[in-house]
């Protein structure tokens, strides 16, 4: 069993989403990452209904199936961050991490899922962070991070196949060379796997949210669950109508689309 340990530093706040609405959860996100400045360290797990999230510098039709997915009431959305395409649903774990940097040496990507690997090695699991960032399981793909900096202050995601539809995945993001070679930030195609045969028979995403919150207070002098009132609703509502499901957004031509100033 692999086990690491990393001492315990300041103080952190966390938020455990109960919407499963994937424009909700993002526009939520963003409030973190945007509005909560003063707050140096957050994280936030979340689990959405089935969805499709595009790097902030693809092109849809180079990524996916859009047909598919307007015949399924799919979502299709765009992030802030980098990185490729990734399809969501109700067997994947999302992981937040927010962060500040007041030391001017940057951000240590490999620190990032950290809590996520001592979690499912906790579990017997050995998850192992690759070249390209992402996490493996036996050589197969089981979580594929982005991430985003803006004036010292790194937001870090990753979404964990926990227990997803595989075959919906391959079906959606499957689209021919010709049009994929379009791209001009192509994903790159990994073999994946979950990471629910590999653990304990019973063992919930819940349990594993509560896995990875058990290694984030060993990090943390203290943890603090956050608690929101009517105005950040107010934010959620805007960002989601005027930006997140907002077609000039989703499907506008690169480096045009209009980014939320911090």
């Amino acid at each position: 069993m692999m086990t690491m340990t990393t001492p315990a530093t300041s103080n952190a706040y966390y938020y455990i989403s109960p919407s499963t609405d994937p424009y909700y959860n993002i526009a939520l996100e963003d409030y973190l990452y945007r509005q909560l400045r003063p707050l140096d360290t957050i994280y936030m797990l979340w689990v959405n209904r089935p969805s499709v999230f595009m790097g902030r510098y693809q092109w849809a039709e180079a990524e996916l199936d859009l047909d598919y997915l307007e015949e399924h009431d799919i979502a299709l959305l765009r992030r802030t961050s980098g990185g490729g395409t990734v399809y969501h649903d109700l067997g994947n774990l999302n992981f937040t991490a927010i962060k500040n940097d007041h030391s001017g040496q940057g951000f240590d990507l490999k620190a990032f899922p950290t809590p996520i690997q001592r979690a499912l090695a906790g579990r017997g699991v050995v998850v192992e962070r690759s070249p390209r960032g992402d996490l493996r399981l036996d050589g197969y793909k089981v979580g594929g991070a982005a991430e985003a900096v803006n004036r010292s202050r790194m937001l870090y995601h990753i979404c964990l196949l926990f227990d997803a539809n595989l075959e919906e995945l391959e079906r959606i993001l499957t689209v021919s060379p010709e049009v994929e070679a379009r791209s001009r930030v192509a994903s790159v195609r990994s073999q994946v796997t979950n990471l629910r045969p590999a653990l304990p028979d019973g063992y919930t995403i819940t349990d594993l949210q509560e896995d990875i919150l058990a290694a984030l207070r060993e990090e943390h002098t203290g943890l603090f669950p956050l608690e929101f009132n009517a105005s950040v609703e107010e934010y959620i509502r805007t960002q989601r109508a005027e930006h997140f499901e907002h077609a000039d957004w989703i499907h506008s031509p690169i480096g045009r689309a209009k980014t939320p100033t911090i």
